[in-house]
């Protein structure tokens, strides 16, 4: 075989689809552990209480392409990097020409959860277990969702039906921790609160109460909680333990350079299961990162000279059901803030910037502008701090900013 791509998520397909545009002479084979792929990971919450239909999920179905073969159901063991094939738990072994990486994560669950042998408690993270969710929601309406990161949040927001009870808990002192600053994150949490959301910060699932091999309860702050479904929302860890032997982990981590190419020239990797080293340790682990890391991958497997990753941000969007947002980036530590709030239009616009440049930030209940800033934080594009319309929607300062960014030499994204 030509092409081999372990993972077939949002990563390893455009991988796929890159390397078969980039190189149409070559074969690709997808292996991946999952019976169904093509799917969007991050409309699960909504399929789960059946506002999205199935069919809407999948964003790619197979076609008569003969030298794109999708395996499935199969899980990789290990590599046999010396004779270049990969190794699959039932034995069966699969040469390669080029290999890519994109196994993506697994999730965290926490001790307490899984030692629990009980029903109704559900990692979110596949196709699979969203459908015993969808299953079981009908006859468990008290729903514990644990951790307020961007996937909890997110399924709770959807999960706010006048059926279902939702209680969200995050053991930090408030929502999206490593996302938003706490101002940006009182927004989130009020929208969400106006929704009939629970929540709970500052607190995490101390104990599971079971009756009957189901889920009765959980305790959180020492009171108990009613619950019927929880689910675990608690992140996620790269799932690179068949890679322990092949001499690819760097302390453990899966690291790539800005190409995207491990110690191996003949294997790259992408997604949720990579550390880029570059100026240190960087992990950008979301999802449109995991597209334009999947496409770079695709081109650059065949090709003499690697192309580097040039949009380095961990920019992300997302609506909670009536809420918008978008993340360019973590609060930075030192970095100096700008920003324009409207509390009570449910607006915060916030930008962290370091030497004048944009090292982060978030724009919640308004995202126009969200592409500009964008832009500019990855052409470095300096900003006047004085400007006191630098984050007013549509304002002057925005446009001036899109007009130097415009400019060919200045183009931030990977072409």
């Amino acid at each position: 075989m030509d092409c081999v791509i372990i993972g077939a998520g949002v990563a390893g397909m455009q991988a796929a689809f890159s390397c078969r545009q980039h190189w149409p002479q070559k074969t690709v084979t997808l292996i991946d552990a999952e019976a169904e792929v093509g799917y969007f990971r991050t409309l699960l919450p909504q399929f789960m209480v059946r506002t999205l239909a199935q069919s809407k999920l999948f964003f790619w179905k197979p076609e008569n392409d003969p030298k794109l073969v999708v395996r499935s159901g199969l899980r990789v063991a290990s590599l046999d990097r010396s004779n270049q094939r990969v190794i699959l738990e039932n034995g069966e072994k699969t040469a390669y020409e080029r290999l890519i990486l994109a196994p993506g994560g697994r999730p965290i669950v926490p001790g307490i959860c899984a030692r629990s042998s009980c029903d109704g408690i559900f990692p979110i993270r596949n196709l699979a277990s969203a459908r015993v969710v969808q299953k079981w929601l009908p006859d468990h309406s008290h729903i514990v969702i644990l951790g307020g990161g961007l996937v909890g949040v997110k399924t709770a927001a959807h999960m706010a039906r006048p059926e279902l009870s939702v209680t969200l808990v995050e053991k930090e002192d408030q929502l999206l921790p490593q996302a938003l600053s706490p101002r940006a994150a009182a927004l989130v949490k009020a929208h969400l609160e106006r929704k009939n959301i629970r929540i709970i910060t500052g607190h995490s699932v101390e104990d599971i109460q079971v009756q009957g091999g189901e889920l009765k309860a959980v305790q959180v702050g020492a009171k108990g909680i009613p619950c019927g479904t929880l689910l675990v929302a608690a992140g996620s860890v790269p799932d690179v333990q068949f890679l322990k032997d092949s001499d690819l982990l760097v302390k453990g981590e899966l690291a790539v350079t800005p190409a995207l190419q491990t110690s191996d020239p003949h294997i790259f990797a992408a997604g949720d299961a990579v550390t880029i080293q570059r100026d240190g340790n960087f992990t950008p682990w979301t999802w449109p990162q995991a597209i334009t890391q999947g496409k770079l991958a695709g081109r650059n497997c065949y090709a003499k000279d690697p192309v580097q990753l040039n949009a380095f941000s961990r920019v992300n969007s997302m609506n909670l059901d009536g809420l918008s947002l978008v993340v360019l980036g973590a609060p930075v530590m030192g970095a100096e803030a700008v920003v324009y709030s409207r509390p009570g239009e449910g607006i915060c616009r916030e930008l962290f910037l370091k030497n004048g440049r944009i090292v982060g930030g978030a724009l919640v209940g308004d995202i126009s502008g969200a592409g500009v800033l964008h832009a500019a934080m990855n052409a470095g594009v300096e900003m006047d701090i004085t400007d006191e319309d630098l984050l007013k929607p549509m304002s002057r300062a925005l446009r001036q900013i899109s007009i130097r960014c415009s400019r060919p030499k200045r183009r931030a994204l990977f072409k």
